[in-house]
């Protein structure tokens, strides 16, 4: 039979455990949302930037009364026709953060106070000429935070050399190496500017020119008794958010990887013990019983309440009462044998009386009759009585270190005279094979085989008995020309109550109790008992088996 691939409780535990995998994604999913949460929030903070610029500038129309540079003049003079067609042409902006043609130094000094290090804010009039520019985009390199702990130090070394990897592959990194230069000219395309120079705050979103990063702004109206006279923009990246982004997840995947791995430990742990009470629960109760269904031992009950330990307990309690009923079957042979004993001696005695009366011819017919009967039924009473002996003297029997050879020998030479009729090879080999156990025993045996082969075996056909030694064993065969055995008796042969003999009328009875004393005598003597069917002829060969010779040291 194909065997089945099947999971155990370690395994199945572990690929149960599996599922945690999806906090990783579930995780990435609400770092996504929160990206999208802070890229609002920055919008909202720029544009609260822009606005309150802007209300610093308010109603002072002496900032926008100063000369600047005329953009539309000389854009007009370079040939810019891929401006939006509402927008005047601009003209170059000026370097950064130096004193700009045209810029308005006192809209600078506000500035000044106002601009952030990551942010830069621009400021234009209605003519579309920058009036002051603040700030920069790129964000000055940090300093990771370091753990001084040893602990914190192995995790970092895990987080950079293992995990830094994926998380690069996974996410996008935030780079400053950007080119954050802007024309001054520029400003005037951006369609937030545009709006906000038509009294509409906006906000906008689009990527450096090298594609490396990507801004978003706010602009908010300058307004001067009731008239826009200008704009101001705020400038960021969203490096920030990113880099924000990053940090927590690699911080969630991070958690969220120790305890997979601390609960995946624990969960093995817990599965490894659970499997070793289970698996010493089966080892006890294969333990307590043989291979013949015998109640050998007890099995030890655990004392945890939980579910294995009540299966352990139901097990034990389970093993005793088998025991108990397999103990009271045992006493029960003993004690029908005794009990029929005396019944069946006056049942023969009347028949022996009725046999010296005078009776008519058919009368004598039923005695004979109930004779044999009761001659069967007393074969049956020795049988039981001789199989129920043959248990208790096991267990009770010493042991001797004695002559195999010379005991096969001595009983094939009783054969011979017993069996007159019937021919009987025997083979031995060349030394004293010697085993410890019971010689008596071992005669035993030896007659049951020998007694079932005769009845089996062809009457012209030799019984080989043969006795062999190996390093691992030593072997005592019996083999007889013959019918071969059945397949299905194979493995039932040396049970108990169990023959391939044929019902014959008027026939001593047969109960399948010779081969069961074959295995009860080979068990004791720590070997085994096989049956065959021959290769070389028709016929069958039992073999009993003993172990090698260190099995019986002293």
């Amino acid at each position: 039979m194909k065997r089945r691939f099947a999971l155990g409780i370690r395994a199945k535990l572990l690929a149960a455990s599996s599922v945690f995998l999806l906090i990783p994604w579930l995780g990435y999913a609400y770092m996504s949302e929160l990206e999208r949460f802070l890229r609002e929030a920055q919008q909202q903070k720029l544009a609260g930037t822009a606005q309150a610029v802007a209300t610093a500038l308010h109603e002072r129309p002496s900032l926008f009364e100063r000369p600047g540079a005329d953009l539309a003049t000389a854009s007009e003079a370079r040939g810019d026709d891929d401006l939006d067609p509402t927008a005047p042409p601009l003209l170059p902006a000026p370097p950064r953060y130096a004193a700009r043609p045209g810029s308005n130094a006192e809209i600078e000094q506000i500035l000044a106070g106002l601009a952030r290090s990551t942010a830069r804010i621009w400021v234009v009039d209605r003519n579309l000429r920058v009036l002051a520019v603040a700030g920069g985009l790129r964000r000055a390199p940090g300093e990771p935070e370091r753990d001084p702990s040893a602990l914190g130090s192995i995790w970092s070394f895990v987080e950079s050399r293992l995990l830094a990897p994926v998380y690069h592959l996974v996410l996008t990194q935030p780079r400053e190496d950007f080119a954050e230069e802007l024309p001054a000219e520029a400003v005037g395309r951006f369609r937030e500017v545009q709006r906000a120079l038509t009294g509409i705050p906006s906000n906008g979103r689009r990527s450096t020119p090298d594609e490396r990063a990507v801004i978003v702004s706010a602009a908010h109206p300058i307004w001067v008794a009731l008239e826009v006279r200008g704009a101001v923009v705020v400038e960021e990246t969203t490096n920030a958010v990113l880099a924000e982004r990053n940090r927590a997840f690699e911080r969630l995947f991070s958690l969220v990887l120790a305890v997979l791995l601390v609960g995946s430990l624990a969960l093995f742990v817990f599965a490894s013990r659970l499997s070793g009470r289970i698996r010493r629960l089966r080892d006890g109760a294969e333990a307590a019983i043989d291979a013949h269904g015998r109640v050998t031992g007890k099995l030890q009950p655990s004392t945890a309440a939980d579910e294995v330990g009540d299966l352990s307990r139901s097990f034990a309690a389970a093993l005793d009462r088998l025991g108990e009923y397999a103990a009271y079957h045992k006493a029960m042979g003993s004690r029908l044998s005794h009990e029929l004993r005396t019944p069946i001696a006056v049942v023969r005695t009347s028949l022996e009386n009725l046999a010296e009366a005078p009776l008519a011819s058919e009368s004598r017919v039923y005695i004979e009759r109930a004779r044999e009967g009761i001659d069967r039924l007393g074969h049956i009473l020795a049988s039981m009585s001789e199989a129920t002996r043959l248990e208790h003297l096991l267990r009770e029997a010493e042991r001797e270190r004695f002559d195999l050879a010379r005991v096969v020998s001595g009983c094939v030479a009783g054969y011979r005279g017993v069996y007159p009729a019937r021919r009987f090879d025997l083979r031995l080999p060349e030394g004293a094979p010697t085993v410890l156990g019971a010689p008596e025993l071992v005669a035993q045996m030896l007659d049951k085989l020998v007694a079932n082969a005769v009845d089996f075996g062809r009457a012209e056909a030799p019984i080989v008995i043969r006795l062999a030694r190996t390093e691992t064993e030593t072997t005592l065969t019996v083999a007889n020309e013959g019918p071969p055995l059945p397949d299905e008796m194979r493995g039932r042969l040396f049970e108990s109550m169990v023959s391939v003999r044929p019902a014959r009328a008027g026939g001593a009875p047969h109960l399948g109790l010779g081969l069961y004393i074959v295995r009860l005598i080979a068990e004791f003597h720590g070997g085994r008992a096989s049956a065959s069917n021959r290769e070389d002829v028709e016929g069958v060969v039992v073999k009993v088996s003993f172990p090698p010779e260190p099995f019986y040291a002293d």
